[in-house]
């Protein structure tokens, strides 16, 4: 074997690796974009003894001030119709 086969058979590993990690590149985003991504589990708490957060607690006033009623379509105006072509 002489320097340049062992050349290109060091060439051609090296792309067959670089095919290999971008299938694997291609399968991770093809399952995140399926599946989501992982969801971490919250810490447990530092005490066993600290009140828990109630996890239904009310929402704070400012967030129920800021809620509005949905805005409503307009119809279009007269100017933004669209013509019929003959």
């Amino acid at each position: 074997m002489n320097a340049s086969s062992l050349t290109l058979l060091v060439l051609q590993l090296g792309f067959l690796l670089l095919m290999w990690v971008f299938v694997f590149v291609v399968v991770f985003a093809l399952r995140s974009d399926l599946f989501g991504q992982r969801v971490r589990r919250m810490p447990p708490p530092a005490s066993a003894g600290a009140p828990a957060v109630a996890a239904t607690a009310a929402p704070p006033a400012a967030a129920t001030a800021a809620v509005t009623e949905p805005v409503r379509r307009q119809p279009p105006s007269p100017t933004t119709r669209r013509r019929s072509v003959s």
